[in-house]
């Protein structure tokens, strides 16, 4: 049975929402997916400009269609991941009183607290803190890696350390999840009218060490419902999909694509799982194959380089939505690592 039968189609209407962003000067706008006009181009060749290679036997152009909903994780799964299984006392564990949908579980022993809480819709939080004393730094990344693993949660090679000058020098790390090699997105959007829009929440897992710790923030972990293999997509171009973030641009702040001056050979498309659509079941969303887009411009008068982003189909030219920001970063020092170089 293809997924098509099991969610409801929703046909996207025009919409736009603007969200300011005062600490990162970001413009968000949420709009229809704008279609370029132009036919696309049949291609079975991946070429795409990305910040890290995917390391995948599997052709993207032919990877599965997922249906996909939230997997919340349950406390004694996360301390049998922890201390092992049999390897904690039950009787430590308790359970506080929260919102409706919502959980707060803490473990408490001589060594350790670990507390657990989730708003079984979006976020998943592991607040670890040590009680005799925090560990290196390179023992806490070991400990929450192997936890991951251990859950079985498909973190990918490449993660991200951001050092937060604002706030001590205080580390966060951010790790992306995969399905065959493929990046889940880690944007998020909304489309719909307003009064009647539906969110999309990235998917990731990022890492924030504290004083006594560190804590574990989960976001959308998926879960897979569903399959359907597809064949073999036809891919539109590099400059198609840019051409669809443009028009959607226009559409929505009326900027002609050649006055916003884009950066020569600053073109990045990322193959990435996004969502499409939503399931016929409450929390189930659709993920297809699709395009992460991000264009460098130089506005006139602005000291720093702006960047356009966005998610395109990859099948035919059309944004489901687009970020306008700054290209810079001053509050943090950002690393772009990967896992294989720490374990050589």
């Amino acid at each position: 049975m293809k997924l098509e039968e099991t969610c409801m189609r929703k046909r996207i209407s025009v919409c736009m929402l603007a969200v300011m962003m005062s600490v990162t000067s970001m413009y968000l706008f949420v709009v229809q997916g704008a279609e370029n006009e132009t036919g696309s181009e049949t291609e079975t060749s991946i070429e795409v400009k990305s910040d890290a290679e995917i390391d995948t036997s599997v052709d993207p152009m032919s990877a599965n269609k997922l249906l996909v909903k939230i997997r919340v994780i349950q406390p004694e799964e996360i301390l049998d991941a922890y201390f092992g299984k049999e390897n904690w006392d039950e009787n430590l564990l308790s359970e506080e009183q929260t919102i409706e949908g919502s959980s707060r579980n803490l473990y408490d022993n001589e060594k350790q607290k670990i507390l657990i809480t989730s708003d079984g819709i979006v976020y998943e939080t592991i607040l670890v803190t040590y009680k005799e004393g925090r560990p290196d730094e390179e023992s806490m990344i070991e400990e929450w890696e192997k936890l991951l693993q251990t859950l079985n949660i498909d973190i990918m090679d490449e993660y991200i350390r951001q050092t937060d000058y604002l706030n001590g020098d205080r580390p966060t790390y951010t790790y992306y999840i995969q399905q065959d090699g493929i990046k889940f997105s880690p944007e998020t959007y909304s489309i719909g009218k307003v009064g009647n829009s539906t969110d999309y929440f990235g998917v990731f897992v990022s890492v924030s060490v504290e004083k006594d710790g560190y804590i574990i923030k989960m976001q959308r972990l998926p879960e897979i419902v569903q399959i359907e293999e597809v064949s073999q997509r036809q891919r539109i171009t590099d400059e198609e999909a840019l051409q669809a973030v443009y028009d959607a641009v226009w559409d929505a702040l009326q900027i002609p694509a050649l006055e916003t001056n884009p950066i020569a050979d600053s073109l990045q498309v990322e193959v990435q799982y996004i969502p499409v659509d939503m399931g016929t079941n409450a929390g189930e969303y659709v993920y297809d194959i699709g395009f992460y887009v991000k264009q460098l411009i130089d506005q006139d008068g602005a000291d720093k380089l702006w960047h356009f982003t966005g998610l395109v189909d990859a099948t035919m030219p059309y944004c489901y939505s687009f970020t306008m920001a700054e290209d810079s970063d001053e509050e943090f020092q950002t690393e772009h690592l990967k896992i294989s170089d720490r374990k050589k």
